[in-house]
């Protein structure tokens, strides 16, 4: 197993790999020592081109693990456009489990590979909703993709 540390403007990710693929994202304050592989050097190289603006989607292979439901959100995830929201319920229906909302968003509170699997795309109704990197983190995303929400 490798990993490495990301550092972003909020905090670092801790992004960890087999080898083959990308199999963990995760978010923390400080950095350890890094193992490195030429896919997570990939990785840090999107991210610096996404955080940047150059980059509208990833080619960084990622290893989507859950049930067959969670894997459908997560499919419909990776085909979110860059700058686009959409909503828990739009997600749901997409997937033909339109009374599933909240289920999507379990799903998305599990997802494994956040920003890779931008799960920081999908709000609630009426406000922005959750996420696993707390929700200053998820406006910080979606402003730097020219989404700004109050």
């Amino acid at each position: 197993m490798f990993k490495i540390y990301y550092k972003m403007a909020l905090c670092y990710l801790s992004l960890h790999s087999d080898g083959k693929f990308l199999t963990r994202v995760e978010f923390c304050e400080n950095k350890e020592q890094d193992e490195n592989c030429a896919l997570l050097d990939l990785a840090r190289k999107e991210l610096d081109l996404y955080f940047a603006h150059k980059l509208k989607k990833f080619s960084v292979p990622v290893l989507m693990q859950g049930t067959a439901f969670e894997l459908k959100v997560y499919k419909a995830l990776r085909e979110l456009p860059y700058g686009k929201i959409v909503t828990y319920k739009e997600i749901a229906e997409k997937i033909k489990h339109p009374k599933a909302f909240r289920a999507v968003g379990n799903a998305n509170a599990k997802n494994q590979i956040p920003i890779f699997i931008p799960c920081h795309r999908v709000v609630s109704n009426h406000k922005i909703g959750g996420y696993s990197g707390g929700v200053d983190l998820k406006r910080f995303l979606l402003k730097n993709e020219g989404v700004d929400l109050k």
